[in-house]
């Protein structure tokens, strides 16, 4: 019995440096754990803080381009704003004065346009005394014609105009009778 006594004893024994090995690695794992965690946390703190100082950096370099920036676009604004004005005077200015001067010569402009563009139809003219002369020369040929007409003397005498009676009417013909044939009878 004194050999398994002594095969457990060496057993338990194996067995608590195994268990004290690992509890080992466990501590050593912590710790190097814990210092990497320490590291790292220094090292991210650093990072960060380096981070924060570019941003800084660049936040600050926007701003200034920015500002160099709005100020030209001011300076600008306020160059068309200024433009704008002196273009609105003198659009008024030519508004009041071209248009008062303007207005007759722009109809008078377009009337001669349409006046070119439209063509008015001609009625043929006829003169008044070449007409009155030519009815006046027919009508002295009538009134000669009529005066002759009236100055002829009446060969014509009322017994030969009168009228002699018409004719008897002669009685209408007999029908003709048929002959008889004399080798029917």
């Amino acid at each position: 019995m004194a050999d398994l006594k002594n095969a457990i004893d060496k057993t338990e024994e194996l067995a608590r440096k195994i268990w004290l090995a690992g509890l080992g690695a466990y501590g050593h794992g912590l710790n190097n754990a814990q210092g990497g965690y320490d590291k790292m946390n220094d090292q991210t703190r650093r990072f960060f803080d380096d981070l924060v100082d570019q941003g800084t950096k660049i936040e600050a370099d926007a701003k200034g381009a920015l500002d160099k920036t709005g100020d030209k676009l001011k300076e600008q604004g306020q160059k068309l704003k200024d433009q704008g004005k002196k273009l609105k005077a003198q659009g008024k200015n030519i508004r009041e004065e071209g248009f008062n001067l303007n207005v007759s010569a722009r109809v008078e402009e377009i009337r001669e346009k349409v006046a070119s563009k439209l063509t008015m139809p001609t009625l043929p003219s006829f003169s008044n005394d070449d007409k009155l002369a030519e009815m006046n020369t027919k009508l002295e040929k009538l009134i000669d014609v009529v005066a002759k007409l009236s100055a002829e003397p009446k060969t014509a005498t009322a017994t030969e105009t009168e009228e002699k009676p018409a004719p008897k009417k002669k009685a209408p013909a007999r029908k003709a009778v048929p002959k008889k044939n004399e080798a029917a009878a």
